[in-house]
């Protein structure tokens, strides 16, 4: 009650000084002129009515002010002068009209719901945990467990330095055991990290089980939409189709030789700018959730400078490659996705060459220690398979080789490709995507020691059978015709060329 009485008291000390300054009078402190000033107004009356003087006694509505300190008192004191007397509280309820004591009643209400909304807001607001970057970071990954068999022709010599598991004596093995960690971690920075579990550092390297960056990077956008970004660190080169395709979304078992080449592992370490329309980004993913085997989004235009050695390779020649890409993914007016591209790279490579024996003699290959000139370019096109779809890709350019003389390297031109189709359907078994893939190439294979010419024929036919989104199994068979690049024969004064039938399965399984 005191507390009450007290906040009353307070509200009419403001009331005081309010009417206070309405009255025309200069005099402060003068006596006769105070209790003039400050006779009660119904508004006055009203006020102390709704916010509590029901409970304040009659007599207790005398009021004192001090003629120096200006403050209102209950009681008389030193100084106090007294005001005026109030009429009891129920009679001066009384004679406010009721359509504005309706109205002050309404209006003390709205408060109180506000002060209560806004204290359940700030209380809901302390309690919400903080945003932390931490929780943006996204948690995926993918296996493939593979199994090769020769069934046929020279099982002891076929080998393929794009897949370590292509040899005699192999079963299973894992081809690919990959964590992802990414997200976007602010409205302008995204971040991607995956390590691969079980690599090699080099081609033809059998020791499996070892941890190897693939790609760390991170994407740096200069507006809301993120249309336009850099990616700085290690990750994938714009060029091609199959390149930018990750091998968890690819039908065929492995990327077409012709144009691997251009970049083996893929990756390289350095800066891309990557620009697409908001919409057409939307459309790049989409043709990947959707399961019509997207290339990803490595935007519509796409350039690039990096190291040019190789995935983990360190720079030796101080020569920057650059790679620049455009393409488009088209949707017509039936649905049907269509996308075609144009992609270039230039620069000098710096190969490796070991001791060979040509005509009995040791011969080391020579070749200019600044670099050798490497350059292609390639065109692409993807009918994206709704059901029937078409693929296919093409390249031409120069890149270090080894000479026919076997004495030096040097630049000489390459070319190669591939074409593969493929049908899309679904049944109450799940999803099945039977392919067949053509392959040709002939030119350099300038990540091998010695830059051998490498002569590829390869015709592969497949199914993929997705039971559950989480799980796919391929079957392949594959006749293939090419050289075995790992190895120089003496007896042949080169490499030897090997035909072989491979009998191929792959599990892989998503996370």
């Amino acid at each position: 009650m005191l507390a009450r009485l007290k906040n009353d008291l307070e509200l009419v000390k403001f009331l005081f000084f309010l009417e206070k300054r309405m009255q025309a009078s200069k005099s402060h402190v003068a006596k006769t002129n105070l209790g003039s000033r400050l006779r009660p107004t119904t508004l006055s009356v009203a006020l102390l009515a709704l916010l509590g003087g029901a409970a304040i006694p009659a007599q207790a509505a005398q009021l004192y002010v001090d003629t120096q300190t200006q403050q209102v008192f209950t009681s008389p004191g030193i100084n106090r002068v007294k005001l005026s007397e109030f009429e009891e509280v129920n009679e001066a309820v009384g004679k406010v009209p009721p359509e504005e004591l309706k109205t002050l009643e309404t209006r003390l209400r709205q408060k109180k719901k506000k002060e209560e909304l806004k204290a359940a807001e700030e209380l809901t607001a302390s309690l919400a945990p903080k945003d932390n970057w931490s929780d943006r970071i996204n948690l995926r990954g993918y296996t493939q467990l593979r199994y090769s068999q020769p069934i046929s022709g020279d099982r002891a010599h076929i080998a393929s330095s794009g897949d370590r598991f292509i040899s005699d004596n192999q079963s299973f093995g894992v081809r690919r055991a990959r964590v992802i960690l990414s997200g976007q971690v602010t409205d302008h920075l995204y971040v991607y990290i995956q390590p691969e579990f079980n690599s090699g550092p080099d081609a033809g390297d059998l020791q499996g089980g070892k941890v190897q960056i693939r790609d760390f990077y991170s994407d740096i956008s200069f507006d809301d939409k993120r249309e336009y970004r850099i990616r700085a660190g290690v990750s994938k080169i714009p060029y091609g189709f199959e390149i930018l395709q990750s091998s968890q979304n690819r039908l065929a078992m492995d990327r077409a030789d012709a144009v691997n080449i251009a970049s083996r592992d893929e990756r390289d370490m350095g800066l891309m700018f990557y620009w697409a329309p908001a919409h057409i980004r939307d459309r790049f993913r989409d043709l990947v959730r959707s399961g019509l085997k997207g290339s990803g989004d490595y935007g519509v235009f796409g350039l690039g400078v990096y190291n040019g050695q190789g995935l983990n390779r360190v720079e030796v020649n101080d020569n920057i490659h650059t790679a620049a890409r455009l393409t488009y993914p088209f949707k017509f007016d039936n649905g049907q996705f269509f996308e075609a591209g144009i992609s270039a790279l230039s620069g000098k490579y710096v190969p490796r060459s070991s001791a060979i024996s040509v005509g009995g003699v040791s011969v080391t290959p020579k070749f200019d220690s600044r670099g050798l000139r490497d350059e292609r370019v390639g065109l692409h096109a993807v009918l994206y398979p709704q059901p029937f779809g078409l693929q296919g890709e093409w390249n031409w350019g120069n890149s270090p080789q080894l000479s026919a003389d076997r004495k030096e390297i040097k630049s000489a031109s390459l070319n190669g490709g591939y074409v593969q189709a493929m049908y899309k359907l679904n049944n109450t078994l799940g999803g099945w995507m039977p392919y067949i893939k053509w392959q040709r190439y002939d030119g350099s294979e300038k990540f091998s020691t010695n830059t051998p010419n490498s002569h590829v024929r390869e015709t592969e036919i497949g199914v993929e059978w997705q039971p559950v989104p989480e799980v796919e199994l391929v079957v392949a068979y594959a006749n293939m015709d090419r050289t075995n690049v790992g190895t120089f024969v003496p007896a042949l004064n080169g490499y030897r060329q090997v035909k072989a039938d491979m009998l191929r399965a792959m599990l892989q399984w998503n996370f």
